[in-house]
């Protein structure tokens, strides 16, 4: 199989990434804080992935989507047609000597559910087979383009700078997985926190507003009107008692004198309607990620999964979801083993039917024209092999030897007279 070929001069160590300074401008530190201060981020600015992953629906999706891949076996094969190897890879074993796979996978997952991209720095050196020791994954934020740089991504850049630290890596110690490629949109602009961010911040608006609802105990903006003259003391003043008395809770009532009233201004989230427009945004994220709805606890009218079961629902979830995900890794793993020889996920832990449908489905593989032997049905399904079925298999099929065998050595019985009829023709 054809492979991209990569300068192999990778870093020896990992020495060149430092924590990221500490920035001195104060405007800076501000960076991901608005979440705690409720403050609604900026519309020329997307959601930081600290603030998209406070969002409900949105920490659902990607955590769905990265555990169902992150779970999975790998299997590494070789030759064509393939075959699958006993004793795979280093690299397919362990991709990064600092973490685990699954931590590994995760981690690149997350990265392109929120960014469409995730960056992969070889270091370590490389073995005898050419394979790189290490593969670091590397946030967005953490790596800069420098060099030659096309804006709009179609030729990779010839260096990086990574953490912000004078000095670059070379591009071909770099290598960016991507989910997802949209012609004419530059490489900093792609993701969805940057593409989509509109929806993603009436998701975070909604929550925010949610969150202010309940803490405050009721309808967070409320107006007070009366008949009497204010001037911008007494309105204030009036304004900040009921500020105090709503934070000290409900069982702390407002008093309010010389005909004034306070009057709910603003949604009631307890509504029907705002419930269903927060179904609504919810809905609208799982779109974005490409998850059905109901994952996210919305169910939209009209749908019914009375004719559906778990495994077709598996199957759908994996063909036009996961795959998007999990094939750049198959095809970076791939690309960095020997010629012939590549990885794959192995996704049916995930996809398989129920026990009773494997079972009857093998008994059928192994049967009365069998294409599969026993000892590959306990592969599948996860069992070690068996001295056993082996002997069990072996005496099988030594005895159907032998009774081929013996039927075919067997002399053929002599003709039988029938006395009656013999005597009838020598009468005629």
């Amino acid at each position: 199989m054809g492979k991209r070929k990569h300068n192999r001069s990778v870093e020896t160590s990992n020495r060149n990434i430092v924590p990221v300074p500490v920035p001195t401008n104060p405007e800076s530190r501000m960076v991901g804080t608005m979440l705690s201060s409720l403050a609604i981020p900026s519309t020329a600015f997307p959601l930081t992935v600290v603030e998209a992953a406070g969002v409900s629906a949105v920490r659902r999706c990607v955590t769905l989507i990265a555990n169902a891949i992150a779970g999975q076996r790998w299997t590494e094969w070789d030759g064509e047609p393939a075959t699958r190897l006993p004793v795979v890879s280093r690299i397919v074993k362990r991709p990064a000597a600092s973490m685990t796979r699954r931590e590994w996978v995760w981690r690149v997952i997350a990265s392109m559910c929120l960014t469409d991209v995730q960056y992969i720095y070889m270091v370590g050196g490389v073995d005898d087979e050419g394979v790189p020791g290490s593969l670091i994954p590397l946030p967005k934020e953490a790596i800069q383009a420098s060099g030659f740089v096309d804006p709009w991504g179609v030729f990779p850049p010839t260096a990086y700078t990574i953490s912000g630290v004078a000095g670059t890596v070379s591009g071909e110690a770099v290598i960016p997985v991507r989910s997802a490629f949209w012609p004419g949109v530059p490489a900093h602009l792609q993701g969805i926190l940057q593409m989509a961010r509109n929806s993603l911040m009436s998701a975070w608006a909604s929550d925010a507003y949610v969150s202010r609802y309940w803490q405050a105990g009721g309808t967070p903006v409320t107006q007070i009107t009366t008949e009497q003259d204010l001037d911008n003391a007494q309105a204030e003043l009036i304004a900040e008692r009921w500020r105090t008395r709503r934070a000290q809770g409900p069982d702390y009532p407002a008093v309010l004198g010389k005909g004034a009233h306070a009057d709910p201004w603003g949604a009631d989230v307890s509504q029907a309607l705002a419930t269903e427009a927060r179904q609504q945004i919810s809905a609208e994220v799982a779109t974005l990620f490409g998850v059905e709805s109901h994952y996210v606890n919305v169910n939209p009218p009209g749908s019914s999964m009375t004719y559906s079961n778990i495994q077709d629902e598996a199957l759908s979830l994996d063909r036009f979801t996961l795959s998007g995900y999990y094939d750049p890794i198959q095809d970076l793993i791939s690309d960095l083993l020997p010629d012939e020889r590549h990885m794959l996920i192995d996704m049916t832990r995930l996809t398989r039917a129920s026990q009773e449908s494997r079972f009857r489905a093998w008994a059928i593989a192994t049967g009365n024209k069998p294409w599969m032997m026993p000892s590959e049905v306990r592969t599948e399904e996860g069992l070690a092999p068996s001295d056993d079925i082996d002997t069990v298999e072996d005496a099988s099929v030594a005895g159907a030897e032998s009774a081929a065998e013996s039927f075919g050595n067997r002399e053929p019985e002599p003709e039988r007279v029938d006395p009656a009829a013999v005597e009838e023709n020598v009468s005629a």
